[in-house]
């Protein structure tokens, strides 16, 4: 019986076996398999801008455009922005300031030969009958001219600017102090004409620490504008292995430069567009921004409608290259448009009238009864008078010019202490006029006034006027509406157009700056500078100064004269240490202007930007380079505030 131990054995291995085979059979538990994750692809938010105007280089200090501002936009951010005519710190912790002690003067000792500044603020040796502020003055009432010969000390202006914590360039580096130095010994070298005048006036950027420069001044400069001497850093560790005058050729410098800004070149396909990527490294990533992935800037031919640029082209926003006088319909049509945005701002050119106040014909002394003209238009009434008679709404909406309301003086965009413009009122016009001395007898339009005890005007002088403009079409269309608003109040205008060579040519021999003319109707370029210099009396040009002003080119043409004025242009150019003061000067120097009313101001001509309204692009709208100074904030939402 040795075989049973076996048996059990095997019995109880089989019925462990079926309770084995049984228990798997109703369980429920899966076997773990091993799955991988697919990865979701994160949808690109992208902008397209449609331009007409490709940069012909991106070398910072190379020849620029428009299309070259655009794109350092995305690559440089500010240093400055300039808001409401005022600076605001991009990169840099704040503006220098006297109170903070970042800005501040030193005595220091001059004598005969030294380099200075003067008054003007040009750059000049101390020689006898210059004029200058001495130690502790700060405004004309204390300027003073030198004799020649006293012992003298003058106070020397030093700034400096502190860059802010954490910005690098698109390859990773730091932007240190030393770019923005190198990029001032660039500007140095090359004799960068858009930056001379700060150069001239520099005498020393030195690098304090790895984010601070400091800017030391010639003695005498009086300023507020202190962020016209920091220089924009530039990548000084890629580009300093080329000398200065080769940076333009260098594709490192012109056409793929790094960026500190919101976003980078990626890619430049020359005809087509520039692509501009986000920038990994951005100070102001940890905020969310650029709130957009990419932005590519497309070069599109002007022959296209906006309905072809929207659509046909995918143009996120029409950038105002694109748009010109002819598209006003579609302009307007797009305005009641819900889908899209109209955005009409001031441009860079001013049109205005110009009265011819003083001829250059009484500089030698006026005489009634010779060959001079007849005193028309010294009258500041008979000025006001004039620019009551013209209905500049008209005058706009007849001329088919876009979104313009009448600046105040040489401001484009509106300030808080601005006065109302004269209403158009040829009744109230025509009391002043006959107050004045000029007589309507015959109440008949086509007919002009004449003079009866007008002072400096003969007795019988008819008050008519010449009118000189450009052979645009459209300064002519306006010249002849301004003849016919003239004519309701008794004024009889003679519209002559001249090519723009002939009008601006050097005097004496030039209409304009020969001071030869009773109206002139021209388009101004002032750019992003508040230009009361077109109106200081040192600006009139005469023969004695060669027909080209003291200081600024002669753009006195007027022959306007105003000793207030003269002041306070000099305080808000170089007496004031405060740009908030320098500012409020400039605005009370057109306040006398608009009371004085050496001009009409008609208009800035329009920059038109047209944008679908699912892409919010910011409000501040007083910046000068809007809307591409704050591409960081454009981005796609329901709402846009």
């Amino acid at each position: 019986m040795k075989s049973k131990p076996i048996v059990s054995i095997l019995c109880f291995l089989i019925i462990a076996v079926l309770i084995s085979s049984c228990s798997n059979l109703f369980s429920t538990e899966p076997t773990p398999t091993m799955v991988e994750p697919t990865p979701t692809d994160v949808p690109i938010t992208a902008v397209t801008i449609c331009t007409a105007v490709e940069p012909e280089t991106l070398f910072y200090y190379g020849k620029g455009n428009e299309g070259t501002d655009l794109v350092f936009n995305a690559i440089y951010d500010g240093p400055f922005d300039r808001v409401d005519y005022l600076s605001e710190p991009v990169i840099l912790e704040s503006l220098p300031s006297l109170s903070s002690g970042s800005a501040s003067y030193t005595p220091v000792e001059v004598n005969g030969g030294d380099t200075i500044i003067d008054v003007e603020g040009n750059v000049t040796a101390l020689t006898e009958g210059v004029r200058l502020y001495p130690r502790d003055c700060r405004s004309t009432d204390c300027a003073i001219t030198w004799d020649g010969v006293s012992l003298i000390q003058m106070d020397q202006l030093t700034l400096v600017f502190k860059l802010k914590d954490g910005l690098r360039w698109s390859d990773g580096a730091d932007v240190t102090a030393g770019d923005s130095q190198y990029s001032f010994r660039i500007a140095e070298d090359l004799g960068s004409t858009a930056f001379q005048d700060i150069i001239d006036r520099i005498v020393d950027y030195q690098v304090l620490d790895d984010s601070s420069v400091m800017v030391t001044i010639f003695p005498g400069l009086v300023t507020s504008n202190y962020a016209s001497y920091f220089f924009t850093p530039l990548p000084q560790h890629v580009w300093s292995s080329y000398a200065p005058a080769d940076l333009a050729a260098a594709d490192d410098a012109a056409k793929l430069p790094l960026a500190y800004g919101p976003f980078q070149i990626t890619e430049w396909l020359t005809g087509e567009s520039i692509t501009l990527n986000k920038n990994e490294y951005y100070f102001r990533s940890s905020e969310g921004y650029p709130a957009v992935d990419r932005i590519t800037i497309k070069f599109v031919d002007k022959d296209l409608s906006l309905n072809e640029l929207l659509e046909n082209e995918n143009c996120d926003v029409v950038d105002q290259s694109l748009i010109d006088e002819g598209m006003n319909d579609e302009v307007v049509g797009l305005q009641g448009d819900s889908e899209y945005r109209v955005e009409i701002l001031p441009g860079d050119n001013w049109e205005v009238l110009l009265f011819g106040i003083k001829p250059s014909s009484y500089d030698d002394g006026y005489y009634p009864y010779g060959s001079d003209r007849p005193d028309l238009l010294s009258d500041v009434n008979v000025r006001n008078a004039i620019e009551q008679c013209i209905d500049r709404d008209v005058i706009l909406q007849q001329a088919g010019i876009v979104g313009n309301d009448q600046p105040f003086a040489y401001f484009p965009y509106d300030v808080q202490e601005s006065a109302e413009p004269q209403a158009y009122d040829p009744v109230s016009a025509a009391a002043v006029l006959d107050a004045a001395g000029w007589k309507d007898y015959d109440s008949n339009p086509d007919t002009p006034r004449v003079a009866y005890g007008v002072d400096n005007v003969q007795d019988g002088t008819a008050f008519t006027l010449n009118l000189y403009t450009t052979t645009g079409e459209t300064n002519s269309q306006i010249a002849e509406l301004i003849k016919s608003s003239l004519s309701t109040c008794g004024i009889q205008t003679a519209v002559n157009t001249v090519p723009a060579a002939e009008l601006y040519a050097a005097g004496p021999d030039g209409v304009l700056f020969g001071r030869s003319f009773d109206l002139a109707l021209i388009s101004w370029n002032v750019g992003d500078v508040l230009p009361c210099a077109l109106f200081e009396s040192s600006e009139i040009p005469s023969e004695e100064n060669y027909w080209i002003g003291n200081n600024d080119g002669g753009g006195n043409i007027a022959g306007y004269q105003n000793t207030e004025f003269d002041i306070l242009c000099n305080i808000a150019r170089y007496g004031s240490s405060d740009p908030g003061s320098a500012l409020n000067a400039q605005i009370q120097a057109a306040q006398l202007l608009d009371r004085e009313t050496p001009f009409v101001s008609l208009f800035f001509d329009a920059r038109i930007f047209v944008s679908k309204s699912a892409l919010c692009i910011g409000e501040k709208k007083e910046s000068e380079k809007y809307p591409y100074s704050f591409l960081e904030y454009w981005d796609f939402r329901d709402t846009c505030n």
